[in-house]
């Protein structure tokens, strides 16, 4: 079953409802609901400076025997494609597919989804950015997306900033998109374990032992507890954990300068600051305050207070970890509550323009 094809009564909503980290559900259905109809290009441009081009590619890495499904944001003039974002049952703005490109360089930004995720999850953020002048390119992460679980695959997190430079490398070396990139200004956002996956690429080097251990406690247990597989940790055997701390400790990737990482995961596996201490760009850390997921004083507060150059913007009341994610059409709200519907006192729109408004301007102090 392929992410183009499946219908929502085929998903397991047992499993939806309890799911660690960010699911997405690309289901084909028509929503005629009046809150639902999206805006048109037309609409859109009054707001906004560039139309968005949507592209997907898929690649892999033999090395590592793992394919990448990457979608592909742009800025565009083109409106007269195949508006993409219609059959998606989120609320998301037009996009034109594969559109003609703009003779411009802009900057590139990489997505890294959350665990049981995809690489559409964070589209409301990724067509923000577009719309404003950068490309992104956002990645499945191969064994630890929504439709394609391996166990081993939700505790090797190294694999996950591997992903991320592999594509990079094939982005700004592919005929096709190249032109259009300023290969000087990199940048990379990412959600739960996706934002643990920026810091990686930062230059954070993760303690395998130390984050089994806290995958003992209670905090931790609930941290690990997975709907796919129960608690994963059982997962971090000897030889993961050695191959982790040694083979693949060092993931820092240097022609990224740029990092925002949103409700980031896996905090506990930091315990020195010289985890810490290659990091030497700025990383805008941005939590929710009911985040019962990935807390705040296990993760994002824990990573701000180690690392120097961190700036740390805390959603406040009862916005929940959730609220990353795109903002659903009201059919997959009603049927997926616990990941799309919020308190009655938050709206994700607004929560999605503040965070959309923060990245760019922490980006653009990055990259001018």
């Amino acid at each position: 079953m392929n992410d183009d094809s499946f219908t929502k009564k085929q998903m397991d909503y047992k499993v939806l409802l309890n799911a660690f980290g960010a699911l997405s559900f690309l289901i084909l259905f028509s929503c005629k609901n009046d809150h639902d109809v999206p805006p048109t290009f037309k609409t859109y441009l009054k707001t906004h400076t560039y139309a968005i081009g949507q592209s997907k590619m898929a690649i892999t890495d033999v090395t590592r025997n793992r394919p990448l499904i990457t979608e592909i944001w742009y800025p565009t003039k083109d409106t007269t494609k195949v508006n993409v974002t219609l059959d998606y049952p989120f609320k998301l703005p037009p996009t034109s597919k594969d559109a003609a490109f703009i003779a411009n360089k802009f900057p590139l930004i990489l997505i890294s989804h959350g665990t049981g995720g995809n690489r559409i999850n964070h589209s409301w953020l990724a067509s923000e950015l577009a719309s404003n002048g950068y490309v992104v390119a956002a990645i499945d992460h191969y064994g630890n997306t929504y439709d394609n679980k391996i166990p081993e695959n939700f505790v090797k997190a190294w694999d996950r900033p591997l992903d991320v430079s592999f594509t990079l490398d094939h982005i700004l070396n592919n005929s096709k998109f190249k032109n259009i990139i300023d290969p000087s200004k990199i940048g990379v956002a990412g959600f739960s374990l996706g934002g643990y996956t920026t810091i990686a690429l930062a230059g954070g080097e993760i303690d395998y032992e130390a984050l089994s251990n806290f995958s003992k406690t209670d905090e931790g247990k609930n941290e690990f507890n997975t709907p796919e597989f129960g608690d994963v940790s059982k997962y971090m055997n000897p030889k993961i954990i050695e191959e982790g701390n040694t083979t693949f400790r060092h993931l820092k990737d240097n022609r990224i300068t740029a990092f925002v990482a949103m409700a980031p995961a896996i905090g506990q596996g930091f315990v020195h600051e010289d985890q810490l201490s290659k990091i030497n760009d700025s990383i805008l850390i941005i939590s929710a305050e009911n985040d019962v997921r990935a807390p705040v004083k296990t993760n994002a507060g824990h990573y701000h207070k180690m690392i120097k150059k961190s700036r740390h913007i805390i959603l406040p009341g009862k916005v929940g970890h959730y609220v990353f994610m795109n903002e659903a059409k009201l059919v997959l709200e009603k049927e997926a509550p616990f990941l799309f519907k919020d308190d009655a006192t938050v709206n994700r729109r607004k929560i999605h323009n503040q965070v959309s408004k923060s990245a760019l301007k922490f980006f653009e102090n990055q990259f001018y």
